[in-house]
């Protein structure tokens, strides 16, 4: 790594910051030796959605050269994360592989994530990676790297920093390499719907995936680890078999190098016996799972490992049922043994990694192949049949699902297609943490001119775009270009994967900004007064945020003896600083109508008077397929313990569906140890760590891995925490600019308190 510069490209690029930023500017070398000190540096900026962050030259501890960039809050109402950001020109960086490093310390807490973004043409996206599983959290300059694939029709590279936490970034030593040439890309090929000969072949391929994935320990499938490829090549083995017999032959002769213990035949053939132990057999292994492992990135509560034991002459009767595991693939049956023979250094018979499959050799995949858009249905069921904890509480028919998704992305025009007929997939789940991303999908020209948010049946306005004039935050949007709400609502739905209908209907009105739409859109309105009209806006470069959610400032009065404190985002330091306002109140108002921070945790032990947990997490141990046989590690749980000062005070949390994960830790805790009314709305149902994952094709897939229980045992999911006062916001309270869930808080209050 070069250490003359603080950035240092190695090749003769050029920074091209898009024109809107620099209009009148010509591009700059990138670099952080140049400018002056406080400032940006050259061809480095803050993207003007990001509000109260700078990114300035600071001169200090620099681990190379004599300056460092700083990314730092610049205020109180700063952006929940921080972004400093370069683009730059493809130019001779297409068809390469890249490698981005650079020395990075959060000084101050939080958190920060280097990010690096291929922009191809026609609004396209390319590789993404932006370290969400491998943050950078030592105060001390740590090594940051990322390698991606530039695709040759690749327009410009996008570079920064992210910093959460409402702490600064540093990042110093940033260099962009080229580490090799592409991997041959995946030819496109033309979407076609699956025949049911097809399909069922498809299932088959699928279900046999999913054991060979996770469950079959044979030292070639462990050492693999491109599972994309794999089952992108297992479907385009399976699909063209016009019999059954086919069908066998073809996989039977596939597998065969990775897994030859693995055995297929027809549903007429007889039975084959399954074969014995073999003579230099001396011990026998298995996987053993914690939740899904396999696919987890970086630090997680999830693991997976081979387990390696003694062979028992003879080996106990569980141990050889496991051996000659049996499976229905549908068309056809399969012998896919759980356990695999082996002595001291491999296992029996020997099944070496095939050279082709090491991944440099392998071709880079694409959303625009047929197969590669089936093998992403099928790793993502896969997934979700072994591992998803929440199937004995979600109404849907898995096996069925796999015949839709696989369907629906056959004939998938293109990788959005095939992100949201993976998304109907997920959707069934009813999982709040369900989401995918990724898949090429194509930047839409702007935002829709106004904010929403459903305030009961009705979309109301709830913030004005730039130059947007002649609209009124609490008009009621009845259509957009001529199709009722109502209607593209329900398009929406069937992207989004939720447990709880508040949940649903915080993602469906972040979906309307972004949803196609013309430009000009024309909104159908209705005003305060009953009275309609028309509307043409354009659409509008930034997202526009919520204008109707102003909150009042932390530790003030918001009636007498009663203090309001926002934990949305509030860190341990921002509570310090109200203690004394809080301890001295009567009654205190907590705002949980949103994702806390860290003083969250802290606000439950100061209201408690004995020690206490939060809910009841559990992980899955999972030996066995098909969710078969689960047992469950509760281990992890949070110990409470009472904090000084205690407050003492009548005590309001705010709650709504936008509160999930996290925040339902914390309303759990509220609720079971009856620390304080609950006002506002049901949340969003649903809690434990996520475990997001990537499959063929470049979709990158999140969800629920470990299953939460309430303090009692009981329904968490899709139950979320109830309020004790029922209260939501209505289009005539949005108009006359109140906080009605607020006002009902400090009523109650006000009542228990006798003021």
């Amino acid at each position: 790594m070069p250490s003359s510069h603080s950035l240092a490209l190695l090749l003769p690029l050029v920074v091209a910051l898009p024109t809107d930023s620099v209009a009148t500017q010509e591009a700059q070398p990138l670099g952080f030796e140049k400018g002056s000190l406080g400032e940006a540096p050259r061809s480095w900026f803050v993207p003007q959605a990001v509000r109260g962050w700078q990114a300035v030259l600071v001169e200090d501890d620099a681990p190379a050269g004599e300056r460092y960039l700083r990314l730092e809050p610049t205020g109180d109402d700063a952006s929940q994360v921080g972004n400093a950001m370069a683009m730059l020109p493809v130019g001779e960086l297409a068809g390469r592989r890249v490698q981005l490093t650079a020395q990075i310390k959060v000084p101050d807490g939080g958190h920060a994530q280097m990010w690096l973004r291929v922009d191809r043409a026609e609004g396209q996206r390319g590789g993404f990676d932006n370290m969400s599983d491998r943050p950078i959290t030592s105060p001390r300059w740590t090594e940051a790297s990322i390698e991606l694939e530039v695709d040759e029709d690749a327009t410009r590279l996008a570079l920064g920093v992210l910093a959460f936490g409402g702490a600064a970034a540093c990042v110093d030593d940033m260099a962009l390499e080229v580490v090799g040439a592409a991997r041959s890309a995946q030819p496109p090929s033309p979407a076609a719907e699956l025949s049911d000969r097809e399909l069922q072949n498809a299932v088959a391929a699928t279900r046999l995936l999913g054991y060979l994935w996770f469950f079959h320990p044979s030292d070639a499938l462990v050492e693999l680890n491109n599972w994309d490829n794999f089952a992108v090549e297992l479907l385009e083995t399976a699909l063209p078999a016009r019999t059954a017999q086919e069908l066998v032959l073809a996989l039977n002769q596939f597998i065969q190098p990775f897994a030859p213990t693995v055995e297929l035949w027809w549903h007429q053939d007889e039975v084959p016996p399954p074969p014995g132990i073999p003579d230099a057999a001396s011990h026998y292994r298995f996987w053993q799972h914690r939740g899904a492992g396999r696919i987890a990135r970086g630090n997680n509560v999830y693991s997976s490992r081979v387990v390696k034991r003694r062979l028992q002459d003879p080996p106990p009767d569980e141990i050889a049922a496991r051996h000659e595991h049996v499976v229905d693939l549908g068309r056809i049956r399969a012998r896919v043994p759980m356990v695999v023979w082996a002595n001291r250094r491999r296992t029996l018979p020997a099944a070496e990694l095939p050279a082709a499959w090491h991944n440099d050799q392998l071709p880079r995949l694409s959303a625009k192949n047929r197969n590669t858009r089936l093998a992403a249905v099928a790793q993502a069921w896969c997934v979700f049949e072994h591992f998803y904890p929440y199937f004995d509480v979600t109404d849907v028919d898995w096996r069925a699902q796999l015949d839709v998704a696989l369907r629906a992305s056959a004939v998938a025009a293109d990788g959005e297609a095939a992100a949201d007929a993976i998304a109907r997939l997920v959707g069934s789940l009813d999982d709040g943490h369900g989401r995918v991303m990724g898949g090429s999908r194509r930047d839409l020209d702007g935002y829709l001119p106004v904010a929403l948010r459903w305030a009961g049946a009705d979309l109301v306005i709830c913030g004005l775009g730039s130059g947007v004039e002649d609209v009124r935050i609490g008009e009621v949007v009845e259509s957009i270009d001529g199709a009722p709400v109502t209607r593209l609502h329900d398009q929406m739905v069937d992207l989004v994967s939720s447990a709880t209908p508040g949940w649903t209907r915080y993602r469906t009105q972040m979906m309307f900004a972004r949803w196609p739409t013309q430009d000009p859109v024309r909104l159908a309105l209705r005003g305060p007064d009953g009275k309609r009209r028309d509307m043409s806006l354009a659409r509008v470069a930034e997202f526009v945020a919520d204008q109707s959610d102003e909150r009042p400032a932390n530790g003030s009065a918001v009636a007498e003896g009663i203090v309001y404190f926002d934990l949305n985002r509030a860190p341990t330091e921002e509570l310090d600083k109200h203690l004394e306002a809080l301890a001295a109140a009567k009654g205190i108002i907590f705002d949980m109508r949103g994702y806390p921070d860290s003083a969250a945790k802290d606000v439950v032990e100061l209201l408690m008077t004995d020690r206490g947990q939060s809910a009841i997490w559990g992980v899955p141990r999972i030996e066995s397929p098909d969710r078969s046989t689960w047992e469950w590690d509760g281990a992890g749980r949070w110990q409470l313990r009472p904090r000084e000062p205690h407050l003492a005070a009548k005590v309001a949390f705010l709650t709504d569906g936008r509160a999930i994960s996290y925040a339902e830790s914390i309303m759990g805790i509220v609720e079971a140890y009856r620390l304080g009314e609950i006002i506002g709305a049901t949340t969003a149902g649903t809690n434990g760590n996520v475990n997001p994952f990537e499959v063929a094709g470049g979709f990158r897939i999140s969800w629920t891995g470990m299953r939460v229980l309430k303090h009692d045992g009981s329904r968490h999911h899709g139950v979320g925490i109830a309020p004790t006062v029922p209260v939501e916001p209505t289009a005539k309270g949005i108009a006359a600019g109140q906080d009605e869930v607020l006002d009902r808080a400090v009523a109650v209050l006000q009542k228990q308190i006798g003021g």
